[in-house]
């Protein structure tokens, strides 16, 4: 008997659709800095609870695999988001591009969000964090794991 296939909701407000480029922003370093391989962007905000708790399945998911590229977009400036790598130990580049690159210009109205693009910057697809939770809404590595592999993404371990 084969598993159910799990359905992801994406990001209903999104201004970009999937096989559209997301816009790119004046932050270091932008998202041209990653073209060449697929990338996860990890969109939160320093006082999220739900994003300081996925922290460690990142760093878990990200070590396992360190061909893909991670970036976590950050809503609040470049002092709080380099604050908050240093304290939470992320082991990806942290970039923050803003409020209002994040809620007015992609459109996302919650966080922590999910968005995979292609090696061109090309968006594959987007999703909120509790689509790739357990039970009680944490992420999990094998949740990033299924939805990654669900857009088509590259296979991760």
């Amino acid at each position: 008997m084969r598993p159910a296939v799990r359905h992801y909701f994406p990001i209903t407000t999104l201004r970009v659709e999937p096989g559209e480029p997301l816009p790119d922003f004046a932050a270091t370093p932008n998202l041209a800095a990653f073209r060449g391989a697929p990338l996860l962007l990890n969109v939160f905000s320093v006082s999220c609870g739900p994003c300081i708790r996925e922290v460690p399945k990142l760093n878990a998911l990200h070590a396992a695999n360190p061909d893909l590229q991670v970036l976590a977009l950050c809503a609040e400036d470049a002092d709080e988001a380099t604050q908050f790598r240093r304290r939470h130990g992320l082991t990806w580049p942290v970039v923050a591009p803003g409020a209002d690159y994040v809620y007015t210009r992609l459109g996302i109205e919650g966080i922590p969000a999910f968005l995979l693009l292609d090696a061109d910057g090309r968006l594959l697809g987007s999703t909120y964090a509790n689509q790739v939770a357990d039970a009680q809404g944490y992420v999990t590595v094998d949740g990033l794991r299924a939805w990654v592999a669900a857009l088509g993404g590259p296979r991760l371990r």
